[in-house]
């Protein structure tokens, strides 16, 4: 074997191992942000929607509460149980949780803790904010935002988009 072969056949062999150790392309996440002032009149109720990521459910009275992850809340009217009826939805950014108690929900809108007055389902309205009750959003993989080169001068994160790292 001459030289010219031997060091096209050691070249190969480089490409070959470049090839199979390869990283392979994995799923990341970078943060969606929302203004504080966009943020405090995001809250609000809307026709009902198709479900896409439902997350908890919550059980009040006849109706059905279902969380939407970081969208908001489905309202179900569950009064006949063999034929449920889409009501409303309530869009609440960065909303992952809710309680009811005494007609009123309670719902995380990113860093906030608000109260809905749901007694009247036609006229659902905004009774309380409290500031900044809750840490940002972790990712959906379990990291926290820091983790995601978090920057608060962007805002509050709302949601998380997933992306391919290459």
């Amino acid at each position: 074997m001459n030289t010219k072969q031997l060091l096209l056949l050691v070249f190969l062999g480089f490409c070959q191992v470049s090839i199979i150790y390869r990283p392979a392309p994995f799923e990341e996440y970078e943060p969606v942000y929302m203004s504080r002032q966009n943020l405090n009149q995001s809250v609000k109720a809307t026709a009902p929607q198709k479900m896409l990521v439902p997350g908890k459910i919550y059980v009040y009275g006849n109706y059905i509460y279902i969380n939407e992850k970081y969208r908001g809340v489905h309202i179900i009217d569950n009064t006949n149980i063999n034929a449920p009826v889409k009501k409303a939805f309530i869009e609440v950014p960065g909303c992952l949780d809710i309680a009811v108690k005494n007609n009123i929900m309670y719902v995380d809108n990113a860093v906030d803790l608000v109260s809905l007055d749901i007694s009247n389902l036609n006229n659902i309205q905004v009774v309380n904010r409290q500031e900044n009750v809750f840490p940002p959003i972790l990712a959906p993989d379990g990291r926290n935002a820091f983790a995601y080169n978090y920057d608060p001068q962007k805002g509050f994160i709302v949601s998380w988009r997933k992306y391919i790292n290459r």
